[in-house]
């Protein structure tokens, strides 16, 4: 039997939770139609932090460890390396560097920026392999309007969390590819 999804009141019973083995949940108690947050308020990035998707997790670590991702967005497969993640208008986006694969539009050679709604993306495996951000981002994105976090140390978008700039060890050369993970 299925248990249903607890009230959390504090952040610690939100994370422990998250934490926990969810598979045995109903979820029928809530209404369908995607996840979108209220934006621009304390409450709102609280929840924002607690909410976060199991895509949104793999994107993370994917910056975190500069890692390659491969996914099917809208039906195409994609090789991306993410840049930006965060929020827009509720929604889970990520600015992304695309330097193979498919898409509606035609790719140039050695890539193009894409911006992803993480919704829409699946079938997600992180590799390893070089890293792959095209030309500076300075200019603003409509992608992402709430910046969580910026692969550029130097990131003039008020991340609210930055990341340290890779050491040459941790700089990825290789090709393994790690297990598919459906998110």
């Amino acid at each position: 039997m299925k248990r249903r999804v607890p009230r959390l009141t504090t952040d610690e019973q939100a994370e422990a939770f998250l934490d926990s083995d969810l598979s045995d949940l109903d979820f029928s108690q809530f209404k369908s139609g995607g996840r979108r947050i209220a934006s621009g308020t304390d409450r709102a990035t609280k929840i924002e932090e607690l909410a976060r998707t199991k895509t949104y997790r793999l994107f993370e670590q994917a910056m975190v460890e500069r890692r390659q991702i491969i996914c099917m967005y809208k039906g195409h497969r994609r090789e991306i390396c993410p840049v930006i993640l965060g929020h827009r208008q509720g929604e889970e986006r990520a600015l992304t560097y695309q330097f193979a694969g498919g898409s509606s539009s035609t790719l140039p050679p050695g890539g193009q920026w894409r911006c992803l709604t993480l919704s829409d993306v699946s079938e997600i495996q992180l590799r390893d392999g070089q890293w792959h951000s095209g030309n500076s981002h300075k200019q603003p994105s409509g992608c992402v309007e709430i910046v969580d976090l910026d692969i550029n140390p130097d990131s003039p978008f008020s991340p609210k969390r930055r990341l340290a700039r890779p050491s040459a060890a941790k700089r990825r050369k290789g090709a393994s590819e790690s297990q598919p993970t459906k998110a």
